[in-house]
C-alpha cells in the first residue's frame, strides 16, 4: 500500500507532467508561453517544490521516530542487539559491546565519571555506496552522529571515496597519470617499452572541532534525549562544515575543495545573461545546450558513475530548461530518497556551492569518486565542568579530522560564467 511519502511523490510528479505538457504545446505551436499559461507553469514549479519539501521533511520525521521508538525501547529493557566497536572509558578498545552497553559508558561519560568518550566511524557503513537508497541504518549514538554527517554533506552522498584510519599521519594515494600505449607489432618483432606516469596525491588530518554547552539539570534529566541532541547538533555542524570545504577548502588547514583543481568543461558567452544564469542567446550554445556539452566534456567512462551539483538556486534555473524538441531535461524522481536527474544523470543540491555571477563556477558536473575524503577515526567527545563553571553549564566539545582532495583533475569538469 502506498505510503504518504510515495503519494507525494506521484503528485509531484503529476505536476510536472502537466508543466511539462504546457511547455511542450507551446514548442509545437512555435510560440512563446501566453501570460496564462506562464502562469499556470509558475504554479505547477511551485507546487513541486512545496511538495519535495513535505516529502523531505516526512523522511526526517521517520528517521527520528525511529530513533526515538529505539529509545524508548531501551528505556523498557528491550534494547537493540546490535554489537558495535567503541573505546571505553580506560581507552581501550571493546569490540563486539552491544548499543546497551554503549549507552551505559557513554551515560557515565554525559555525568562527568569519564572524560573522553571516542566514536569510532561504522566501517560497514563508511564504505556503502551512499547514493544508494533503502540501506537499513542503525540508531545508535554513533550512527545517528554519521547519519547528520552524512545528510549535510552533498560530497559524500555523491559517491566521493572515503579512507578510514586509526592514525592522521600523512597517505599517500598512488594514482597514474599516463599509461602509455599498447603497440602492433610483427611477428618475432621487439616491443617498445612504455612505462606508466606515477605519482601521488597526499591526505593529511585537518582538525574541526564543535562546542556545545547544556545545563547540568539536561544532563541528568532522563526525559531529555540529551544522546540525540549531541549527535544532531555535532553531527550536523560538522558536517555543513566538511561539505564546505571539501567543495572550496584552501588546503592549508582545511580539506582542498575539488573546486580548486578540477578543469573548466564549458565557459559562457559573455552578455545575453552569461552572469545571471546559463545564457539565454549568443548565436552559439546557450540554456539546455550548455548541460549537454557539460555531460560530453568528460569522457564516457567517468559517465556511469557522473553526476551533477550544484546549489538549490541553479537548480530551479536548470529545472526550467528544455532540449530542442521542447522537452525538459531535468526530471523528477518518484522514489523517496533518489534524487531528481539531468540528463539522466543524479543531481545533488549543495549549498556550498557558487551562484551565477562574474567569473563564477556554479555548476559541476562529473565521477565524484575521484574525490578522496580521509577521515581519522575515532571521532573525540570530550566534557569539561570547569570551562562554564560560573554558569553552571557542562561543555562538551566534538573534534574530527579529516582531509579531502581530487585525484584525477578530468574526472570532474565545472561550468564557468563569463567574465561580464
Amino acid at each position: 500500500m502506498p505510503t504518504l511519502v510515495d503519494k507525494l511523490g506521484e503528485q509531484r510528479y503529476d505536476c510536472w507532467v502537466k508543466a511539462n505538457a504546457i511547455a511542450e504545446r507551446a514548442f509545437e505551436e512555435q510560440r512563446d508561453l501566453t501570460a496564462e499559461e506562464k502562469r499556470q507553469f509558475d504554479e505547477y514549479d511551485a507546487e513541486m517544490s512545496r511538495l519535495d519539501e513535505r516529502r523531505q521533511s516526512l523522511l526526517a520525521g521517520e528517521k527520528r521516530a525511529k530513533a526515538v521508538e529505539d529509545s524508548i525501547a531501551e528505556l523498557a529493557g528491550k534494547p537493540v542487539s546490535r554489537e558495535i566497536a567503541v573505546r571505553g572509558s580506560d581507552g581501550v578498545a571493546m569490540p563486539g559491546f552491544s548499543e546497551e552497553q554503549i549507552t551505559t559508558e557513554l551515560r557515565k561519560f554525559v555525568l562527568g565519571e569519564t572524560r573522553t568518550f571516542e566514536l569510532p566511524f561504522p566501517s560497514v557503513i563508511e564504505r556503502r555506496t551512499l547514493q544508494v537508497a533503502g540501506v537499513p541504518m542503525p540508531t545508535s549514538f554513533i550512527h545517528q552522529l554519521y547519519v547528520y554527517l552524512v545528510d549535510t554533506s552533498s560530497i559524500r552522498q555523491a559517491g566521493a571515496t572515503v579512507i578510514s584510519t586509526t592514525t592522521g599521519e600523512q597517505v599517500l594515494i598512488p594514482y597514474s597519470s599516463a599509461e602509455g600505449a599498447a603497440l602492433w607489432t610483427a611477428e618475432g618483432g621487439t616491443l617498445s617499452a612504455s612505462d606508466p606516469t606515477l605519482t601521488s596525491a597526499t591526505l593529511g588530518a585537518k582538525k574541526v572541532g564543535k562546542l556545545i554547552q547544556v545545563s547540568k539539570e539536561l544532563a541528568t534529566d532522563v526525559g531529555f534525549d540529551l544522546v540525540g541532541y549531541l549527535a544532531q547538533s555535532a553531527g550536523r555542524n560538522i558536517g555543513i562544515a566538511t561539505n564546505a570545504a571539501y567543495v572550496s577548502g584552501t588546503a592549508a588547514t582545511q580539506p582542498s575543495g575539488f573546486m580548486n583543481s578540477a578543469t573548466v568543461g564549458f565557459t559562457g558567452a559573455a552578455g545575453a545573461g552569461g552572469t545571471v544564469g546559463l545564457p539565454t542567446a549568443t548565436g552559439g550554445d546557450y540554456g539546455a545546450d550548455i548541460l549537454v556539452d557539460m555531460y560530453h566534456s568528460i569522457i564516457p567512462q567517468y559517465r556511469p558513475r557522473a553526476s551533477w551539483m550544484m546549489n538549490d538556486a541553479t537548480i530551479k534555473s536548470v529545472r526550467k530548461l528544455k532540449d530542442t524538441l521542447g522537452r525538459f531535461i531535468w526530471e523528477p524522481s518518484l522514489q523517496a530518497g533518489v534524487p531528481d536527474t539531468i540528463l539522466g544523470k543524479p543531481v545533488y543540491a549543495n549549498p556550498a556551492m557558487a551562484t551565477f555571477g562574474v567569473s563564477t563556477k556554479p555548476i559541476a558536473f562529473g565521477d565524484f569518486s575521484a574525490y578522496y575524503i580521509r577521515d581519522v577515526t575515532p571521532l573525540r567527545f570530550e566534557r569539561s565542568d570547569e570551562f562554564a563553571f560560573g554558569t553552571d553549564l557542562i561543555s562538551f566539545r566534538a573534534l574530527m579530522r579529516t582531509d579531502g582532495i581530487l585525484v584525477d583533475t578530468n574526472a570532474v569538469k565545472v561550468y564557468a560564467c563569463p567574465a561580464t
